[in-house]
């Protein structure tokens, strides 16, 4: 093309048609610009596809950290519930005195322990050095920020912060003036049945373990329902856009 306008060109010289040739010249100068247009319109449509396809690719992986991450917390809701219901049955045996069973075996045993979560943060790690901004949906960004930068981090600090030290520190102590340790988690009798009855800092701690699990659980669920929301939207984004 560019050989046709430099024959015209020079033709249009030796023929002293100068309008001509500054036609020609004219549209030989669009051709030149049109093809770079082209040009940075196919290398910018390049680098957006390439965007799109890590942001495919990270969403994809945070999805399925957190289906991974749903598995761990229905696990700590469940162990949650039952610590919860073995305390409320300790307490009412307590407070109402009423006449030992082996059937509280069980739940006195089942007193020990508190949950850990642990979620996989691996995608988000990746995703926030790669630069958080290359998730598109500004909701969908700051749904993801929010599950990980709040939610997750706020249970984590209350387990750390509160509920694992009172375990440590409070209420396993005074579980263990009370109770002699048959098997973990199944089995447990008490040292003196009757003294259990008068043992007030006791039946405070067992109250305080109540509340610190109900709170504990309340936190999962809250957090279930959002890690289960942010999939939801995860899968809107990757079906309506990639």
């Amino acid at each position: 093309m560019l050989k046709f306008f430099r024959k015209l060109r020079s033709k249009s010289l030796e023929d002293g048609k100068v309008t001509r040739y500054l036609k020609y010249a004219i549209g030989e100068i669009v051709l030149v610009v049109i093809g770079i247009l082209i040009a940075l319109q196919i290398n910018n449509w390049n680098n957006d596809n390439q965007q799109r396809k890590i942001e495919e690719k990270y969403l994809r992986e945070i999805k399925t950290n957190l289906e991974f991450d749903l598995d761990d917390i229905q696990f700590n809701i469940d162990f949650n519930e039952s610590k919860y219901r073995s305390a409320e049955v300790v307490i009412y045996f307590v407070e109402k005195e009423i006449p030992y069973s082996d059937t509280l075996k069980f739940h006195f045993a089942n007193l020990i322990g508190a949950t850990r979560t642990l979620p996989n943060t691996s995608a988000y790690e990746n995703l926030k050095s790669k630069g958080i901004e290359i998730i598109s949906n500004d909701s969908l960004r700051q749904e993801i920020t929010k599950l990980y930068s709040f939610t997750f981090h706020n249970l984590i600090d209350f387990e750390k912060q509160d509920d694992h030290p009172f375990q440590y520190f409070t209420f396993i102590p005074e579980l263990s003036k009370e109770i002699r340790l048959d098997e973990f988690w199944k089995s447990a009798d008490l040292i003196d049945q009757s003294r259990i009855f008068e043992n007030h800092d006791f039946n405070n701690a067992l109250k305080m373990g109540i509340f610190y699990r109900g709170h504990v659980l309340n936190w999962y669920k809250h957090l279930k329902v959002s890690v289960q929301s942010c999939i939801s939207l995860i899968d809107e984004e990757l079906k309506g856009n990639f």
